[in-house]
């Protein structure tokens, strides 16, 4: 053991010895730089796109669904979530429009990313309209397994609310990172971003994703819906055996 510890004591100075001898080397950061070709592989893209015409028909329709939900928790003394979190939305007639245009979406979404999509068919897993309590709310960091595109679409939201916040998804990274120079500019060493939106706001983005949503106050309300969708199977496609 003693022989084993010499030996790695040892090594450690011979490498902080070579260190310190080449070190003045590197100082310059674009000293003897080689001419890279850069290829940005396994990238994450976030889709954002405006649709504010959805926003006063489908806050009219959520407007009920909420009171329900606040009223259920005081009924109830229920302790307070980090938000008010409705059942699945197609089962009312108002967000089907909407309903299938994020399908349609994400399904143009999958397409684009060139997945094969022979013999599957959009479908909703989850469809939620949540709204913040006025004393706080927030999301914790999180993902949505067995799903492919996950979104929001944001129904009343301003600079005083939450937003929502992309966290990088790649575990490597996150455990060998180094702090960043500037935290303010997106560069390869991010490893959050944060969204400000507004009503009619949609975001679209695979759910292998991680996401939050920063703690909100309560200064302004914050609702949104949130959706989750599947390329699920085709059962037509399924032969009988």
């Amino acid at each position: 053991m003693n022989m084993l510890n010499n030996i790695f004591i040892k090594t450690q100075q011979s490498a902080h010895e070579n260190n310190n001898n080449f070190q003045g080397n590197f100082l310059n950061t674009n000293n003897n730089a080689l001419n890279f070709k850069i290829e940005n592989i396994f990238c994450c893209p976030i889709y954002i796109a405006e649709k504010p015409e959805y926003v006063e028909t489908l806050n009219k329709a959520s407007n009920s669904i909420i009171k329900r939900v606040i009223d259920k928790h005081k009924k109830e003394k229920l302790s307070l979530p980090n938000s008010y979190h409705s059942e699945n939305l197609w089962v009312y007639s108002e967000f089907s429009t909407i309903a299938n245009e994020i399908m349609q979406q994400g399904w143009n979404i999958l397409n684009w990313q060139g997945y094969d999509l022979t013999n599957r068919i959009p479908m909703l897993t989850e469809f939620w309209v949540q709204e913040f309590p006025k004393e706080g709310g927030f999301h914790d960091i999180h993902i949505h397994g067995n799903n492919q595109i996950s979104g929001f679409y944001f129904l009343k939201c301003s600079e005083a609310t939450s937003h929502p916040v992309f966290h990088d998804p790649r575990p490597g990274k996150v455990m060998t990172d180094l702090l960043a120079k500037d935290i303010k500019k997106i560069n390869y060493n991010t490893n959050q971003i944060h969204y400000k939106v507004k009503p009619g706001t949609f975001i679209f983005f695979n759910s292998y994703m991680p996401h939050s949503y920063i703690h909100h106050k309560g200064k302004e309300a914050f609702r949104f819906i949130h959706f989750n969708m599947q390329a699920s199977i085709d059962p037509k496609s399924v032969q009988k055996t």
